[in-house]
């Protein structure tokens, strides 16, 4: 009986499982990168809502988030010359929260994945004016400091490369943001650190009651504020500072703490706050010897939305219990609530806040003299027989004068060049496409609009678009 030979098996590897494997790890690659991507453009709606942020490449870490560079940050209605600049940007997000979110088959559940996020900007630098939170309002973008330029005569703000012209060993600027969301709380942190120069942490904690993920951007008036504190650190700023403005405004260092202390009182003066003598002690002591400063404000009752919204100082301070720690000194300040005290309109924009308040005083000091004046005692008869003999060319031209025109102001204004006609008048805009504002008109440049933003911290000065524009409703 004939055996039929045995064929020898096949050893190797077939080429299709090889393009299988291929292809499986191209597909997971991609959408990996593809995920990353999500994550990172959803991270920064979440950090700058409204703002134009772009960047060159994004790379997923496969711990968990992404490596992005060159990313560039500009404020809504900004220009070219409104940015700051990071060499890179590192997204982390813990590793199952990330993978959660990436595998996730409903776009709710991938919403929902997410509940931790850290966003680290390094090598930063950039010509910014505009804070980088409402947190954050009051410190400069670079220098990291508090109310980095009052009482300076000509400068407002500074940019990075200017820092190391007051003498500053000036590093790149980090900027640090995170969220950290439970199902009834949000802790919420930011820094900003210029190394050489100074460094402020941020951290905020919130009582939740809506159901809304972090990631959903959803933000309602369910939510209360229960904690916010600030912590600064200066590292040579506070000096550099004082005997840069001292020195090109020809006065002593001491002087010009005297102007920085008071213009900062005429700020807050501005949004409707003073200081006591206690508050403003502890920070002429942090504003002479850059010492460490430490706000912690903690509000019982919580602040809600109503209250947040809302530009009666005299409800949030009320509900506030600050403590001040200047060194080693701590102590429980007190913030009384005022009529707030905007500055009077200037023809010229880039007035300082400290030219604003010269002529202010200025404007008061003239108003003394002339009621001075009037108080004299009449001029006695020789004085009288010197006017009578004064010829009449000298004397000024009277114009006939004519009844005041009351004008009616309408209530609601359409036409996008009317607005800016009403300089000084506040109101509350309507944009296309996004939440109404409450504005105050600063006047019209060049046909566009400028208004004064009223946000939680204060006014911040920009530019309405025409396209945008719907309408105003004054506020009375």
């Amino acid at each position: 009986m004939a055996v039929k030979p045995k064929q020898a098996e096949k050893t190797g590897v077939s080429i299709w499982r090889i393009v299988g494997a291929v292809f499986t790890i191209v597909v997971l690659i991609s959408y990996l990168m593809y995920h990353a991507s999500f994550v990172t453009g959803r991270s920064m709606l979440l950090a700058f809502p409204g703002w134009e942020t772009t960047y060159r490449a994004c790379w997923p870490n496969p711990f968990g988030g992404a490596w992005v560079s060159d990313v560039t940050l500009m404020p809504v209605e900004g220009d070219e010359e409104d940015a700051f600049h990071f060499d890179h940007l590192t997204v982390d997000v813990p590793f199952f929260q990330f993978y959660r979110a990436g595998f996730a088959k409903k776009t709710r559940d991938r919403l929902k994945a997410i509940s931790d996020i850290r966003l680290e900007f390094s090598g930063g630098h950039g010509s910014l004016a505009w804070p980088f939170s409402s947190e954050l309002f009051f410190f400069g973008t670079a220098s990291a400091s508090p109310f980095e330029a009052e009482g300076c005569v000509e400068d407002g703000a500074w940019w990075s490369d200017e820092l190391t012209e007051m003498g500053l060993n000036a590093g790149p600027t980090e900027l640090s943001m995170a969220w950290h969301r439970d199902s009834d709380s949000l802790v919420k942190e930011q820094s900003i650190h210029t190394p050489g120069v100074a460094r402020v942490d941020y951290r905020e904690e919130q009582i939740m009651h809506d159901g809304f993920p972090l990631f959903s951007l959803i933000e309602t008036d369910e939510n209360e504020l229960a904690l916010s504190e600030w912590h600064i650190r200066d590292e040579g700023f506070v000096a550099a500072r004082n005997q840069f403005c001292a020195h090109k405004d020809g006065i002593e260092t001491t002087e010009f703490v005297d102007r920085h202390v008071a213009t900062v009182r005429r700020v807050l003066a501005a949004v409707g706050m003073q200081p006591d003598e206690a508050t403003e002690a502890a920070y002429r002591r942090y504003t002479e010897s850059g010492a460490p400063l430490d706000l912690v404000v903690s509000y019982a009752p919580t602040i809600d939305a109503a209250i947040y919204d809302d530009d009666d100082w005299g409800r949030w301070l009320a509900r506030a219990h600050p403590k001040l720690k200047v060194g080693d000194r701590e102590i429980a300040i007190a913030m009384h609530a005022v009529e707030p005290r905007p500055f009077a309109p200037s023809d010229d924009d880039d007035k300082t806040p400290f030219a604003l308040l010269q002529m202010e005083q200025n404007r008061a000091l003239a108003a003394q003299q002339r009621e001075t004046n009037d108080d004299a005692p009449p001029p006695g008869p020789g004085h009288a027989a010197v006017v009578a003999a004064t010829p009449d060319s000298a004397a000024p031209e009277v114009l006939m004068a004519y009844p005041a025109e009351v004008v009616e102001r309408p209530d609601t204004i359409l036409d996008y060049r009317k607005l800016g006609a009403e300089k000084g008048q506040r109101f509350m805009v309507y944009l296309k496409g996004k939440s109404p504002m409450k504005v105050e008109v600063v006047g019209s440049e060049e046909g566009l609009v400028k208004v004064r933003r009223y946000l939680r911290s204060g006014w911040l000065e920009h530019t309405i678009a025409r396209a945008s524009f719907e309408r105003a409703v004054r506020i009375h």
